[in-house]
């Protein structure tokens, strides 16, 4: 997005019903997710984990490991909100976090105000 974005945007209703249908099933898989790895548990300690998990013949290293289990300590502890904006910005070219995130709250703004199905 640039600094000049005064262009108005046509967006008819079927797409934006697909986009508003689009992010509540990301949030529904990302909502599973969180719930699916908080429910993880080994029965090993963190440091037991990672010796056999790097003990296994692949091509991890202890490194890769840690930071694997950071993320999911990420996607476990985060909001739905901030990890559908950080999906936002990882995956376009064009939005930054900060215009993800404001992507996200006039999504939800005009969700509230014009109703889920009225688009």
């Amino acid at each position: 997005m640039s600094g000049d974005d005064t262009e108005a945007v046509d967006v008819d209703p079927e797409m934006f019903q697909r986009g508003l249908d689009a992010l509540e099933a990301a949030e529904s898989s990302l909502e599973q997710l969180g719930e699916e790895i908080h429910e993880l548990d080994t029965g090993l300690t963190h440091s037991d984990t990672v010796a056999l998990l790097y003990g296994r013949a692949n091509s991890l290293n202890k490194t890769e490991i840690r930071d694997a289990f950071d993320t999911l300590e990420d996607v476990r502890s985060k909001q739905t909100h901030t990890l559908l904006k950080r999906l936002l910005a990882d995956q376009s070219a064009e939005l930054n976090l900060k215009e993800a995130d404001a992507f996200l709250d006039e999504l939800d703004r005009l969700t509230r105000r014009y109703g889920e199905g009225s688009a």
